[in-house]
Parts: C-alpha cells; structure tokens; sequence
C-alpha cells in the first residue's frame, strides 16, 4: 500500500492551509485511489551502488558487500497523482565461502534462494517516510568457483503524491532471507534465518527524485483570484515573493539556433547552461513561472554575402549590458492549455549580436572588437515547455524577430557597417531554444553525468507541441 509522511513542523501546517500540500492531512505521500502519475518522458533509470555490512553467523562474522539499486523513475508528475517506481532490483555478491556455509555440510555445490527487504526512504523539505519494498531471489546455482550473484526483483508499492516539490529516494541496507534449495519432495521446516545489514558511514545513498508539479484545474474561481491578483502579481523575472514557493532546477541544457533570412544562413551553438534556476509557483493563484541566467557560446557560420560571396564569420549573443556583464537573464511564465494540460514558456530576452573573425573569400577581414548591433535584439519566444523536462520554444513563425544594423565594425579607419548591414540586417529571422532539465545530474561538467541524462535530441521536444492558445 502506498505511504504517508505527516507534517513535522508548523511550516509544513501552514503550507497545507493553502493547499499546497494535501486537502485532507498535509502528507507527502498518502493512500488511496490517486490515479497513477501521468507518463512524462523520459523517464529517469535511476542507480545507486553502497557498501554495507551484514553480521553471518559464526565462524563468518561481519562481511561487507555491495548492494546495486535499480528502478525506473518518472522525471515528474502532478500532485493527486500516484508515482510508479518500475524495473526495481538489487544485486549483491555473496563471497564463496558465505554462500558455501548455506549449502548442506560439505557440499561443494547448490543453489541459493530466498528474500531481501529493503526500504526505500523517501524525502521532501522536512518530511520522510519509508517505502517497504519486498524482492524475491530466484534459485541461483553456485558457480564452480567464484563468487556467487544474487539477483533480486519485486514491485514497489504505488506511492501518492501531494506535495509541490522534489521528492527524493534513498537505498537502505538490505535484510536477507537465504537458504538452500532443498532436493526435490523435500519439506522445508526451518525458516530462512534473517541477516540484517546496515550501511557503511559516509557515502551517497540516493536513486534519483520525481519532481510534483502542481496540478491546473481551470475554473471560475481560479480566474477570479488570477484577476484579483494580476495588478500585483511578480514580474517574470522579480524574486519569489511571500506568497510564492521557489524549487530550485536542476541543471539545463540549452540548446539554441536561429536563422538569419537575408543571409540564408543557420547559427547554431554549442550547448549551454542556464544556472541559478528557479521554478516558482504562487501559492494564491496557482500560477508559475522560472527564472535564471545562462551565457549563449559564440557559433561560427558559413553563407553567401549578397548570395554569392563566400563569408565565415563568429556570431555571439550578449548581454545588452556586454561591456560589464557576460550573463543573460532569462525570466518566463509558464502557462497551462486547459483543454489538453500542456504546459507553455512565453519569454523575452534582449540580447546584444556581436560579429567577429570573418573571413571573405578565406581572407581574414578584421571587423574590430566591438563589432555589434546598434540597438538591442528583441526575441519573443514561446512553446511547449516542462521545467523538469523537456521545452521547445521559438519565435513566432511568420513574424521572427528584427535584425538591427551594426555599428563599431571595422577597422584601420575602413567602415563595414553599412557592408554588413546592407547583408544581414532585416526583419523575418527566427531563433529555436530547445531546454532540457537533467534531473539525475548534479556535476558542473555535464560531460561527468550518469547516463541517460543527457537527454533526447530537440525533435523529441519539437513532437510535442501543440497549437498555443492566447
């Protein structure tokens, strides 16, 4: 049966007042006929490897041995859902002799069988719980030499969610239920003896975590308080107010081309990282929105200049405020399509171009160092997004977004602003920045993530749209 966690602190009461947590006891996880938590890809195949000590009887003695976690988490789900935790397993490596000592005295081969119980401790903000998971080990023979395998799976319990918010799984240390398998018509009279491990100190015992999002149930009075409350609702970008829960996002990856139409040329950039991330939902009006800060990578790109002048250049998008900062902040609101549930990012971001390192015809041309727009370039972007997935915004696709002129470019006295100009600037160019939430990843250098999360190419995020209702 699922689990339930109650509030341990005034602050956890006080949530559950404006529903923030669940209606009927503010518990993090509860029984009952939640339905089970929308699919939402990609799932997280979640691991966890930890050294643990279990006490076998005398002459053995205390061993350690690894326990190897498995499962299949969703990346998300809405609270009032159920989270199915699938594919779980654990393996341990019996050395021989302590699978030996399990075997009739003096055989020197067999096979083992039997039960581990593990608990799977459950956590989010000030609150836990523990999921009781029973998994069954199948015959297993001993090898003829070597040590022995033990292979165990079962089904974790459904676990009902109410609580906006990351929610966390740790392993514990496994107890064991091994014995013999006897010779066929044997009666087994002795229970298998129970061997209780404990976890060795000071290492990481996390699987992974399911992020709850808030479930949108558009209505009359959800309006009303929207409407009340817009005349003093938080900017995009303005930190979480009293009123507001902040979650803090896991690492993004930001992926962002755009496509200039006078040139005829695609600019496509390296990954980058938004950072400092935040996914802040108002707990008055159920509205949300995120924020954070990213700095795009400069992209090399090839076109024509005036259709046929072979032209290499270095684009980059910077800060309005280049001279002083590297760092583009980036603000949107999340909103939610009330026939189907999908969810939307509309932004704005005003970023400066910059032009350097371009070669006409293979000959270097130097345009200087300050080689820019004259004015600040405006992208209007919206799409279907997930703050703990996948997003797939763009500009709109008749209108784009304007190209300024440029200024500063040149130098040894040669003015090129008009030449680039005259090639480049205009209206009708278009920008795509696909996101993608690395839940499972916690490294700085993204290259050191576990895998399956790096995430899925930009089409996987592109079939998921659907038409945005204003």
């Amino acid at each position: 049966m699922p689990r339930r966690v109650r509030p341990r602190t005034r602050t956890v009461s006080a949530l559950a007042a404006v529903g923030l947590l669940s209606a009927v006891n503010g518990a993090l996880t509860g029984v009952g006929s939640a339905a089970p938590a929308p699919a939402v890809p990609p799932d997280t195949k979640a691991t966890a490897s930890v050294s643990v000590t279990c006490p076998f009887a005398d002459p053995l003695g205390a061993r350690k041995l690894t326990a190897e976690t498995a499962a299949t988490l969703p990346s998300q789900a809405k609270t009032g859902s159920s989270a199915k935790i699938g594919a779980f397993s654990a393996k341990l490596t019996l050395p021989r002799d302590v699978a030996l000592s399990y075997l009739p005295d003096g055989a020197t081969a067999g096979s083992l069988r039997g039960d581990v119980h593990v608990d799977l401790a459950v956590h989010q903000g000030d609150r836990a719980d523990k999921v009781p998971v029973d998994l069954i080990v199948p015959a297993t023979p001993l090898p003829e030499t070597g040590d022995l395998t033990l292979a165990a799976t079962g089904t974790v319990p459904e676990i009902a969610l109410n609580t906006v918010g990351a929610v966390t799984f740790d392993v514990t240390a496994p107890t064991l239920a091994l014995e013999a398998v006897p010779p066929p018509d044997t009666a087994v009279t002795q229970p298998a003896p129970l061997v209780a491990c404990t976890l060795d100190p000071g290492q990481q015992t996390a699987l992974g975590k399911i992020m709850v999002l808030p479930k949108t149930v558009p209505g009359t009075k959800q309006k009303q308080q929207a409407a009340a409350a817009a005349a003093d609702a938080p900017g995009p970008g303005d930190p979480p107010t009293d009123d507001e829960f902040a979650v803090p996002l896991s690492l993004v990856t930001i992926l962002t081309k755009s496509t200039v139409k006078k040139l005829g040329a695609t600019v496509a950039a390296d990954p980058a990282f938004l950072f400092n991330g935040l996914f802040i939902l108002n707990l008055v009006d159920g509205t949300s929105r995120v924020t954070g800060s990213t700095t795009f990578n400069p992209a090399t790109t090839s076109f024509l200049g005036f259709g046929f002048v072979p032209v290499t250049a270095t684009v980059e998008f910077l800060p309005v405020d280049y001279r002083n900062s590297k760092v583009i902040e980036i603000a949107g609101k999340i909103t939610t399509d009330p026939d189907t549930g999908a969810t939307f990012l509309d932004t704005t971001l005003q970023v400066m171009a910059r032009l350097s390192n371009a070669k006409v015809n293979g000959v270097p041309l130097d345009l200087g160092p300050d080689c820019v727009t004259k004015d600040k370039v405006t992208l209007t972007l919206n799409g279907p997004y997930e703050a703990f997935g996948v997003g797939h915004i763009r500009t709109d696709e008749k209108t784009g977004f304007e190209l300024p002129g440029f200024t500063g470019c040149g130098a040894a006295g040669q003015d090129l602003d008009p030449l680039l100009t005259g090639m480049g600037s205009g209206k009708g160019n278009q920008a795509f920045v696909d996101t993608y939430n690395l839940i499972v990843c916690t490294e700085p250098d993204h290259t050191q993530c576990p895998p399956g999360s790096d995430g899925p190419p930009p089409e996987a995020a592109a079939k998921k749209a659907v038409k945005h209702s204003h």
